[in-house]
């Protein structure tokens, strides 16, 4: 009499495996867009030697709605940022902007250090040419 072999790859094995990828493929797209995100973080310049970032919480700044990051606009406030013409509305597009590097640069309304060429303020004006 032969002893039945179960084969090592069954049809159930098969399914579970199939299950299981079938609800980490969701998961994977959220990792996927964290690395991406931790990335673009990670390539922008650091702060020039001896300089510091304007804070958000500078008066001027504070009272021209300046953000270091477009993200975080309160769009109640600054309904204008939402229109479709405003949405490569940033810092380094900006009239009153002049590049430092890659990711900071100077602007003449904060004056107190350097600010996000991926900021915006209030005081956005396109640059002319």
């Amino acid at each position: 009499m032969k002893k039945h072999l179960q084969h090592p790859h069954s049809r159930r094995s098969f399914i579970k495996q199939i299950a299981l990828m079938a609800t980490a493929i969701p998961f994977a797209g959220v990792i996927l867009n964290s690395l991406t995100a931790l990335a673009k973080e990670k390539k922008s310049s650091p702060l020039p030697a001896g300089q510091t970032a304007v804070s958000e919480s500078d008066p001027v700044a504070a009272a021209i709605g300046y953000r270091a990051h477009i993200k975080d606009i309160d769009f109640a406030k600054y309904p204008q940022r939402k229109k479709p013409e405003a949405k490569n509305q940033t810092c380094k597009s900006c009239a009153l902007y002049t590049s430092v590097n890659d990711s900071w640069g100077k602007c003449q309304m904060l004056t107190s250090g350097l600010i996000s060429a991926e900021g915006w303020c209030g005081s956005w004006n396109k640059k002319s040419g």
